[in-house]
Parts: C-alpha cells; sequence; structure tokens
C-alpha cells in the first residue's frame, strides 16, 4: 500500500515526530510505558508507519555486490527506537494490516500521515541521518 521513497532517507525520528504531531501528542509520551489506548494506537501506527516509510538503505547481496533496493529498518532497531522488545514491534506492524484492510477510513489516515512523513523529512536537513 505505502510505496518507498528512495530520494529520501526518512528516519524513524521523523516517523515518529510526524505521528506524535498528528495525535497532538509529545514523541515523549508516544515512547512511554502507558498502554491508554489514544497513546498506544498512536505508537503502533508510527511503529507500523517506521517499517514501511523509514531508513530504507543499501545492503549487500554476495560478494562485493551492492543492490540499492528499499531495505526497511528491522523489528529489532525499530523496537529499540521505541523502547520495545521487537515482538510488540511485530504485534504493531500486524494489527495496523488487520485493521487497514477492515477500515477505510483508518487505511486513509495511515496514508496522509506517510504523506505527511515524506513531507516533513523532503523539509527537514535532519532526515539525512537514519536514526
Amino acid at each position: 500500500m505505502i510505496s518507498a521513497n528512495s530520494a529520501r532517507t526518512i528516519s524513524i525520528r521523523e516517523v515518529q515526530r510526524t505521528v506524535a504531531r498528528a495525535f497532538n501528542l509529545t514523541v515523549a509520551e508516544m515512547l512511554s510505558p502507558t498502554r491508554v489506548q489514544p497513546v498506544a494506537s498512536a505508537r503502533q501506527i508510527a511503529m507500523y508507519l517506521s517499517r514501511e516509510v523509514a531508513a530504507r538503505r543499501s545492503y549487500p547481496v554476495d560478494r562485493g555486490s551492492v543492490i540499492h533496493m528499499p531495505a526497511p529498518p528491522s523489528f529489532p532497531r525499530i523496537g529499540i527506537a521505541f523502547d520495545r522488545d521487537h515482538s510488540s514491534v511485530m504485534h504493531a506492524c500486524r494489527k495496523v494490516r488487520r485493521r487497514l484492510r477492515d477500515d477505510l477510513g483508518f487505511a486513509l489516515l495511515i496514508d496522509r500521515l506517510a504523506t505527511d512523513v515524506r513531507a516533513h523529512a523532503a523539509l527537514s536537513p535532519a532526515t539525512q541521518e537514519a536514526a
């Protein structure tokens, strides 16, 4: 559903900022251990978007070959950025994907947030760092 933006490197931190702003939260609130529904939902969406649009990099394939195709950040890497375990990230991604199938309004929200992340990243000089 969400295509990679290969021209820019989008950091997980930028995803966190954009989603927090959209849900009227601070990044610290979103990363906190709270399980309050609005915060937990925003956190899960940010984890999903981190997997879908953040930090696509080149990676080695075999003896000296390098592929410059999109490679999403790993679940453990996203977990570190959110101070969570990789299994929490996997659960969040599954939950968001399931809801995307069943809820058109939610799908439109996720698409708008992905667009916002890319737009903010294009304007921000700090996006060259892949957090």
